[in-house]
């Protein structure tokens, strides 16, 4: 009878600490929750542009061509400041000069050139030769004269698309061709970004809202949010737009660009 309540007090404290244990699991588990991860878009008009031109000039004389290239560019910056564009706005301090080697046009190695000798006191027939050998052209060469070419670089940023169709007419007047895609950006992006992250917030509720629903469930308070987006924004460039196909009735037009942010965001469930 003994060993009976023996075995038995066992098998009742063993069920007891399974018991205990079980609801010490759930005590200290997490709580029922819903995740969902939310997205959102918003437009924004690039109210940013910056253009870059090249002043390319080619010759034997380093102070000829730099003289031609400083004329040109004081053009193209007062086409620039007549349009209101501040001095801030604009860079034109880089300058790259290069010596061009160009190849000789004709190549003439081990050429033998015969001609009839026209006097009558040779035998008939007879030649004379001239031999133009490899190293009369080398020589040739080394003399050749040196060209450099010289390049300044001129930036500048606009407030208004008109004013960078303006400025663009007027230097293609000039002569400028050589001409880089135009770069545009909005300013103020952190604005953008934070609209954004509200609306992705909100796209998340809802997503979580309409998950509850459909499982029969009410969704509770908020207990984590998390950005998984940052303000990180790249200019968007346009194509390359050469002299030959721009028109002065050209209107450009630069569109809207996208400012993204997501969040991971995570809701309880009201028991």
């Amino acid at each position: 009878m003994t060993k009976f309540l023996m075995s038995y007090f066992i098998s009742t404290l063993a069920i007891i600490t399974l018991i205990l244990s079980g609801s010490s699991m759930a005590y200290n588990g997490e709580t029922p929750n819903i995740e969902v991860k939310g997205q959102a878009s918003v437009l924004a008009v690039p109210d940013r542009f910056s253009l870059s031109i090249s002043i390319v000039e080619r010759g034997r004389h380093t102070d000829k061509i730099r003289a031609v290239v400083d004329h040109k560019s004081n053009q193209v910056v007062q086409v620039a400041k007549s349009l209101g564009i501040k001095n801030h706005e604009i860079n034109s301090a880089r300058v790259t000069l290069r010596v061009v080697e160009e190849k000789p046009s004709i190549t003439v190695e081990g050429v033998e050139v015969s001609q009839r000798v026209g006097n009558s006191s040779f035998p008939n027939n007879q030649h004379s030769k001239v031999y133009v050998g490899a190293n009369a052209v080398n020589n040739q060469n080394n003399i050749k004269p040196k060209y450099f070419e010289l390049r300044r670089t001129i930036s500048i940023n606009f407030s208004s698309i008109k004013d960078y169709d303006q400025f663009l007419n007027n230097i293609i007047k000039l002569g400028v061709s050589h001409i880089s895609p135009l770069a545009m950006s909005v300013e103020d992006t952190e604005k953008h970004y934070q609209q954004a992250l509200v609306q992705a917030i909100n796209n998340a509720k809802k997503k979580a809202i309409q998950i509850a629903s459909h499982s029969n469930v009410a969704l509770g308070k908020l207990l984590y949010v998390k950005e998984l987006s940052s303000n990180y924004y790249r200019p968007r460039m346009s194509s390359a737009m050469m002299s030959a196909e721009v028109t002065p009735n050209h209107n450009s037009q630069v569109g809207n660009q996208v400012i993204n942010a997501s969040v991971l965001v995570k809701f309880s469930i009201q028991e």
